[in-house]
């Protein structure tokens, strides 16, 4: 249960059923599900029932070997109350998850990948990357430990 999943397998209505459930396993699943969520609406209703997520999840044990997955839900949560008090962009929100592989965000169409050089030291990436919806230039560290991560850090804008 480490990973966290790369497809969302439901939406909506029953994304939130599963994130309200208490059993581990569906709350695991609906918080990747949001992490990965750049639908305003969709943020919207999960936003409205924010509070009710909170008490819901509170005190539940996620389990994780390497990387607890309460940080999942934890970041889901931050996720949510970030749309819900901000208009700003959620590529705002890379640099506090390791999670996010440039890759699957540029799959996704949420970032572009600008350049890709080998890291100093012989393991992992840096990764140039654009957010597709801001303008936003971020340089990524990919690199491992017991599991494959990435450090975003944004980039001054010029002009």
């Amino acid at each position: 249960m480490d990973d966290i999943p790369d497809e969302t397998f439901s939406r909506g209505p029953a994304i939130l059923a599963d994130i309200l459930s208490r059993d581990p396993i569906r709350v695991w699943s609906a918080s990747g599900a949001i992490i990965h969520l750049w639908d305003r609406a969709a943020l919207d209703m999960f936003a409205a029932h924010l509070a009710d997520i909170q008490r819901a999840t509170s005190g539940l044990a996620l389990g994780g070997a390497v990387f607890p997955n309460a940080e999942h839900l934890k970041f889901a949560l931050r996720k949510l109350a970030y749309h819900r008090d901000t208009a700003q962009c959620l590529c705002a929100l890379y640099p506090d998850y390791l999670m996010y592989n440039p890759q699957k965000e540029q799959k996704a169409g949420n970032v572009r990948i600008d350049a890709v050089t080998p890291a100093e030291g012989g393991w992992g990436e840096d990764i140039d990357c654009t957010c597709c919806r801001c303008g936003t230039r971020f340089k990524v560290e990919e690199r491992e430990s017991h599991y494959t991560w990435w450090g975003w850090k944004a980039l001054p804008r010029y002009g």
